[in-house]
């Protein structure tokens, strides 16, 4: 159909443009200024001159009008006042940090005109396409009509809406043209979260909407992440990368494209308002029998959405749109807040959930999980099929705390209680062959964040490094590098990593980024270091994957496995015999699986998306759910986690496991005692942990004695509760030499911890978790040494893991938590039943915690158990329960003092 150019420029002024590095200075001023830089605002200039130079001689006219929109912005920001939040009615370019690139990140954004930052409003998020960027497409959304053949001479100019809608409408860049997968879909959701943070959003009322590529977008996407969205809208576009490919792909590869797929997620959309439009004779790649078969599936999965066929080609944005009338139609169109039915499926832990309900563990990664939960009368059901472990988010099911709840998986109950004693998230597990209370905590096997396949890497930073071992051979290598550094997947736009040589990569940089090794054997200092423990090896001419050796002119290998150094992040390998068939790894497809091994034959061109059956290189293929080449060994359903009863060892050797069962006591000491201050240190002066200790010798003097306080409260005195910081590193070889899984922190804290660390994996048998999503459990490596003690006693009543409420805090001031020497305990977990403070704890007004009379109830009478034997210890220095006061009423609260020989309980 014939279109009309319509697009509005920037006005012409009479005045030369101001120089970018004029504009920077001015920036630079008043970001040193601070107090008059709005929010966002620096970004948002800086991206705007980072365009203004890229864009320079090709489109020096938009170049100029931009550096002169920058130099009016300056001025308003230079008057105390925001430019962007009173940019009502108007288009205009901000910018972002990205974690994925070192370049600022840019996305177009439209404010009604009668913007007020008071209310809330909807917000679409338009997509664009093949030919388009951000900025561009949101000018055509918004009534800047044109012909498509002309958008490569329209991407930057300014364009002024010609529809008004009383909507917030963004328009993401996608990082250029991956059709929103990887770092395109990564974009699309930090754009969601900045926008967010700018602008008055109605979370309730987000709509997501592409046309073409971005169809492809939103079909994908839409279905990946539909319970974000109160409605998607997929215009022209391929609902599934096993139909675009157009390529006869193996089944391996098609374990690849599943997971990105929306035909093949299409139940995800059960509970979001799912529109798809397509012309019955649009002849592009997107073709209508695809869309044909999409319908077909979704209505045999009785999917609720809607379908709109039209008599016209590819181009169907304003028939859809109504000429900005699309706005009006979708007003009333809100999100299922906390839906009663619930469907789940996915391949892959970047996209792991649907309102209440999300996978933590796949089957046989990254094969397909489906779960489908309802909740109705007190009741939720839960059918489980492709995962070993999920959760469910409580404050998003239908139930109120006060509620009572029973809980049941593939049609056995796993648990029946209150709803509140659940917390924010309950997890299950599949045991040996029925689900029950607990999360999989498989550290060395495939999990989230670390679960392959290669491109699972994209989603989040990457450092690529080169080898210099070797002199001949570093040139080169670095030039492979930096193009590695432009991203893999083919069309990706304004997409840059940072390179580094070998030898100046630091342990801050490996435990901040995803780590690219490049090199021949011998040339990379880094990839030589941990080349052993990697299962895919360059010996001569050949490679070794795993008992195969492979040969073939031009052999090389890209792969993705655990970085042997750090947790939880990956190295990606990409070795060969020889430097050239190195840079060949370059030219491996967009969807590849854990690992590939090419030979000249299919690296000399670069497939688009997959290689298909007859360009195969001459292996590839996952790693198992271990992180091994061989299949994994046939079981009772894939648990890997640790063995409950597996031998552990509890405490250091001179913190003997044994309760102190009539061993000698000092007597009683006066509570209201003042202990001298500490002469003798078992750490240095100058280690971090000395200087630590010595000031908290300082500062805890003067702490007011609430233990004092407390009426009915016992106190003990016994030497052996006497302790004493130790050096860094003789704490952290004593949690090594107990099998403890821990990660220094060197984080700038502001209060002081003896050797502050990161509890990684189980403690005696036992797993520990934080209640809250956002916190590490961080603490002193000093109180890490004593768990093994805790796991030991509630080993003995058939703990198998335990919720953590807190641990490091930076207040109140008074609190050994700010010294991380804290623990506050939630709940513990059984394979029958829950042990919850707050609900099972029987309180003794009448009587001392350990010196009353047990409880009658089991649960009560375990609880209380727990606490006085963790007591009689005296390895804890306070042990408080809800008998202490109001606070601590739903936790056990353990510290320990450093030379305090007293032990307090109540």
């Amino acid at each position: 159909m014939a279109l009309l150019c319509l697009v509005i420029l920037w006005p012409a002024l009479a005045l030369a443009a101001p120089t970018t590095a004029d504009l920077r200075l001015r920036l630079q001023k008043l970001a040193e200024a601070g107090d008059k830089l709005a929010a966002g605002a620096q970004d948002t200039v800086a991206y705007n001159l980072d365009v203004s130079e890229r864009i320079d001689g090709r489109f020096s006219q938009q170049s100029e009008e931009m550096r002169q929109r920058v130099g009016a912005w300056l001025t308003t920001l230079e008057a105390g006042k925001d430019p962007f939040t009173s940019a009502r009615g108007e288009i205009l370019m901000r910018g972002y940090h990205s974690k994925l690139s070192t370049t600022l990140q840019g996305y177009a954004v439209y404010l009604p005109p009668n913007y007020d930052p008071s209310k809330r409003y909807p917000l679409m998020l338009v997509l664009h396409g093949g030919s388009a960027n951000g900025n561009l497409f949101l000018g055509v959304v918004l009534g800047n009509n044109m012909n498509w053949k002309e958008y490569n001479i329209h991407l930057w100019d300014h364009y002024e809406p010609r529809w008004t809608p009383d909507w917030i409408v963004v328009a993401p860049d996608g990082y250029g043209h991956v059709m929103w997968r990887y770092m395109g879909e990564r974009d699309v959701l930090d754009v969601m979260d900045d926008v967010r943070k700018h602008y008055a959003v109605d979370d309730e009322r987000i709509v997501l909407c592409g046309l073409s590529n971005g169809g492809v977008g939103a079909y994908n996407m839409g279905m990946r992440h539909a319970y974000r969205f109160a409605a998607v809208l997929a215009i022209a576009g391929a609902p599934s990368w096993v139909q675009y490919s157009a390529a006869r792909e193996t089944r391996l590869e098609k374990r690849l494209l599943y997971p990105l797929s929306g035909m093949q997620l299409a139940e995800n959309a059960f509970n979001t308002d799912f529109r798809f439009y397509h012309g019955h004779t649009d002849g592009g790649p997107m073709k209508p029998r695809f869309v044909e078969e999409f319908s077909k599936h979704i209505k045999s999965l009785n999917i609720p959405h809607q379908e709109n066929w039209y008599d016209a080609g590819h181009d169907l944005l304003y028939i859809v749109h109504k000429h900005g009338q699309i706005y009006q139609t979708l007003d009333a169109v809100r999100r299922k807040e906390k839906p009663e039915e619930v469907y789940l499926k996915t391949g892959d832990y970047r996209a792991p959930r649907q309102h209440w309900l999300e996978v933590d563990r796949i089957d046989q990664y990254p094969s397909m999980a489906t779960l489908h939960g309802t909740c109705r009368k007190g009741r939720v059901s839960v059918e489980v099929k492709g995962a070993r472990s999920f959760m469910l988010h409580i404050r998003d099911l239908p139930l109120q705390p006060s509620d009572k709840v029973s809980i049941v998986v593939n049609d056995r109950e796993v648990y029946k209680g209150k709803v509140a004693a659940l917390g924010d998230r309950f997890h299950l597990r599949r045991g040996e062959s029925e689900f029950e209370a607990g999360f999989v905590e498989d550290e060395k096997g495939k999990r989230p964040g670390v679960s392959g396949p290669i491109s699972d890497a994209y989603f989040e930073p990457m450092l690529h490094v080169y080898g210099t071992s070797n002199p001949e051979h570093s040139e080169e290598l670095k030039r492979i590098a930096e193009k590695g550094a432009r991203g893999w997947p083919l069309w990706l736009w304004n997409m840059r990593q940072p390179v580094v040589a070998d030898r100046d990569v630091t342990e801050v940089m490996m435990r901040k980024y995803h780590l690219v090794l490049y090199g021949t054997p011998g040339d990379n200092a880094l990839l030589d270091r941990i080349a052993a423990k990697l299962p895919i090896a360059v010996h001569d001419d050949k490679i070794s994957l795993g008992a195969r050796t492979l040969s073939g002119k031009g052999i090389g290998t890209r792969f993705i496995y655990p970085n042997p150094l750090v947790a939880n992040r990956y190295v990606t390998v990409q070795t060969a015999p020889s430097v050239s068939a190195i840079a060949h790894g370059h030219n491996l497809p967009d969807f590849v699986p854990d690992y590939v091994v090419y030979d000249a034959s299919s690296s000399n061109k670069r497939p688009r998306l997959l290689y298909g059956i007859r360009n195969a290189p001459i292996a590839q293929g996952f790693f198992d759910d271990h992180w091994q080449l061989a299949k994994p060994p046939s079981g009772n359903g894939g648990d890997d986690s640790p063995s409950q009863d597996a031998p552990t060892n509890d405490l250091p050797n001179k913190d003997a496991a044994q309760e102190t069962q009539g061993q000698a006591e000092e007597p009683a000491p006066d509570p209201n005692s003042v202990l001298p201050p500490a002469t003798r240190f078992a750490s240095s002066r100058k280690s971090q942990a000395g200087k630590v200790a010595r000031l908290i010798s300082r500062r805890s003097r003067g702490y007011k004695n609430f233990r004092a306080l407390a009426p009915r409260g016992t106190w003990i005195q016994d030497p052996v509760a006497r302790w004493a910081i130790t050096d860094n590193d003789e704490c952290l070889d004593a949690l090594r030499a107990q099998g403890i899984r821990v990660q220094s922190h060197d984080g700038l804290l502001t209060t002081p911890v003896p050797t502050p660390v990161e509890l990684l994996g189980r403690v005696g048998g036992l797993w520990y978790r934080s209640t809250h999503e956002e916190r590490m459990l961080l603490l002193s490596c000093e109180m890490v040494r004593r768990m093994p003690i805790l796991s030991s006693v509630l080993r003995k009543h058939g703990v198998r893991g335990v919720d953590v409420m807190s641990t490091y805090r930076t207040t109140p001031r008074a609190s050994f938590h700010t010294m991380g020497l804290a623990l506050d305990l939630l709940r513990f977990w059984r394979l029958d039943h829950v042990l919850s403070v707050l609900d099972d704890f029987q309180e003794t007004p009448d009587s001392a915690t350990c010196e009353g009379p047990l409880p009658k109830h089991e649960k009560a009478r375990q609880l209380r158990q727990i606490i006085c034997q963790l007591a009689r210890t005296h390895r804890f220095s306070t042990l408080l329960s809800p008998n202490y006061n109001e606070g601590h009423r739903d936790h056990f609260h353990l510290d320990i003092r450093p030379d305090d020989p007293r032990v307090f309980v109540r």
